[in-house]
């Protein structure tokens, strides 16, 4: 078994449930059509990935027949597991323990909105946790889109008080991180999409 996980974290694409700050500039049915087509890249770029690391698919779905269809039509190397309930931070930190208790030395995260996250990317967090605790991917609007461990407990750093919707995740994170005396090695800064200026700027990413 590899040392070594990656976790996709993401709600199941259905209109009015994910994206919903995007779907305020464009419409519910076309926001869901755009998660859909980054989950489905994302999905094939874990592939190239399958003899480097296990992938795990970690989702909150609302209704139980588009749940159900979605996760059927899944590619084989995706073991699927729902998140937990609670804040984002709980269901993170969730999901890597869930992970952890498994055998995994490493464990990477990250959301499924992130059109610029490359394999090498992903490898070059798995290499840095051979020398660091934690590795953590910073987006431009103040959040991160991936975190890594290698065998340190999460929920100091995500099972805590942050404002998971405010420009501040990123700092807050950092901090805590420091405090606790943690190595950190960090990735390049990434576009996350939330709205249609986030969109415009990764749009040839999504379609290629």
């Amino acid at each position: 078994m590899s040392k070594t996980a990656y976790i996709i974290f993401s709600k199941i694409p259905e209109p009015g449930y994910v994206k919903t700050r995007l779907a305020s500039d464009l419409t519910p049915t076309s926001a869901a059509q755009i998660q859909t087509m980054m989950l489905q890249k994302l999905f094939k770029l874990s592939q190239t990935l399958t003899s480097e690391m296990t992938i795990f698919f970690a989702y909150q779905g609302r209704d139980p027949q588009t749940t159900a269809t979605f996760l059927a039509q899944r590619p084989s190397w995706l073991q699927a597991f729902p998140q937990a309930t609670g804040t984002l931070g709980f269901k993170m930190t969730q999901a890597i323990e869930k992970v952890q208790e498994q055998g995994f030395e490493r464990v990477l995260l990250t959301g499924s909105d992130i059109p610029q996250l490359t394999a090498a990317t992903l490898r070059r967090a798995a290499a840095a946790l051979a020398t660091h605790d934690l590795v953590l991917g910073p987006t431009f609007d103040g959040g991160y889109y991936l975190i890594g461990t290698h065998q340190t407990a999460v929920a100091p750093f995500l099972d805590t008080d942050i404002s998971w919707s405010s420009n501040s995740v990123w700092e807050t994170t950092v901090t805590l991180i420091q405090q606790a005396r943690c190595s950190l090695a960090l990735l390049p800064t990434l576009v996350d999409v939330d709205f249609k200026a986030d969109l415009q700027k990764v749009a040839a990413y999504i379609e290629g």
